[in-house]
């Protein structure tokens, strides 16, 4: 009866399991069809889930585009790897999984040519996985607000790919400067609307070892 079901808050349901999960995503026979439809789902503070809830949705909710699984402290690396196969999902919350660490980050760490990953999803990026090493967001349709939003909150970052990232101007080269101390690569190839202006205060960083400015060109005013 809930198949056509597309947004499902469970927020708080303390003793909602992965069994529970397994007949939502219809891996049970008596699940039938389960809710196979759903693009929005909130089981934040659910404790009783596991990674097995991870497997569940990865391979039952194809079509889950956002998922707050923030305070779920029954989660861990092991469940992020499920989570890294699902293609349609564009926004994660993992606030306050305590049980994640750096080797579960870098499942999700690389979103390039991610087309609709924009400003909102860096966002939640940043906020939930804000101890990220190395991030690469090649291609993908954020501005100088995503990264804005992001160099606030992840601070530890050592290597950034930004290359092909259109929208992205000096202003953005500015914040990554003056926040992103400790990072020692960046990838700027096909970022056209970057000036020398810009490439000056990313070439001031401390630890900067390696630079990428395929398809760049000064304009002619610069030359001068």
């Amino acid at each position: 009866g809930l198949q056509r079901l597309k947004s499902l808050n469970l927020r708080s349901c303390r003793h909602l399991s992965d069994v529970g999960i397994g007949h939502l995503a219809g891996m049970t026979r008596s699940a039938a069809e389960g809710c196979l439809g759903l693009e929005q789902l909130t089981l934040q503070d659910c404790q009783k889930l596991s990674d097995l809830s991870l497997k569940h949705l990865a391979r039952g909710l194809g079509r889950l585009r956002q998922l707050n699984l923030s305070f779920c402290g029954g989660i861990s690396d092991a469940g992020l790897l499920h989570l890294s196969h699902m293609s349609s999902l564009r926004s994660l919350n993992l606030r306050s999984c305590d049980k994640i660490s750096e080797p579960g980050i870098m499942h999700l760490a690389d979103v390039s040519f991610c087309d609709k990953v924009g400003d909102q999803s860096l966002a939640y990026i940043a906020q939930g996985l804000d101890g990220l090493r190395s991030l690469s967001l090649c291609s993908c349709h954020i501005s100088d607000e995503g990264i804005n939003r992001m160099v606030r909150q992840m601070h530890g970052l050592r290597t950034l790919n930004i290359g092909q990232c259109v929208r992205i101007t000096d202003k953005g080269l500015e914040l990554i400067a003056e926040h992103l101390s400790q990072l020692t690569g960046i990838d700027l190839y096909g970022c056209t609307r970057i000036t020398k202006r810009g490439l000056e205060r990313i070439t001031q960083l401390p630890c900067l070892k390696v630079l990428n400015l395929g398809l760049w060109e000064m304009t002619e005013s610069e030359k001068v």
